[in-house]
């Protein structure tokens, strides 16, 4: 009759060394994925900060315009503005997640450098 428990056990137990090896492993992963997202946090954090400052700044200065085309002029360079920002801030964070994903799936598999990984697969990804 086969024991499942005691299989588990013994196979836990008995190879201790690899037990705190994947131990190692799922550690490295984690401090990679909170630095990561730790990053990618603050990064959206201060965006949201600089865009804020900017939408109550253009607020100043719509009381300034005497004309149609002054306000106009405002709200052409405003949303201008709003358009340059929010696709710097896609490309930022577009990077930070990509080098965010390599960072972590190289910690959760630190056995796949490009030396280690076949010729045939480096192939087929490039």
């Amino acid at each position: 009759m086969f024991n499942q428990s005691a299989d588990h056990k013994s196979f836990v137990f008995d190879n201790q060394h690899f037990a705190w090896k994947q131990f190692e492993t799922v550690l490295q992963w984690n401090a990679q994925t909170f630095a990561a997202y730790t990053t990618i946090a603050s990064e959206v954090q201060g965006f949201i900060a600089r865009r804020v400052n900017e939408d109550f700044g253009v607020v100043r200065t719509f009381p300034q315009c005497r004309t149609p085309d002054d306000l106009m002029a405002a709200y052409t360079e405003y949303w201008r503005n709003v358009a340059e920002d929010y696709g710097k801030e896609v490309t930022r964070v577009g990077k930070l997640m990509a080098n965010a994903t390599s960072k972590i799936v190289s910690a959760a598999h630190p056995g796949t450098h490009r030396e280690a990984t076949p010729v045939r697969w480096r192939e087929a990804a490039e």
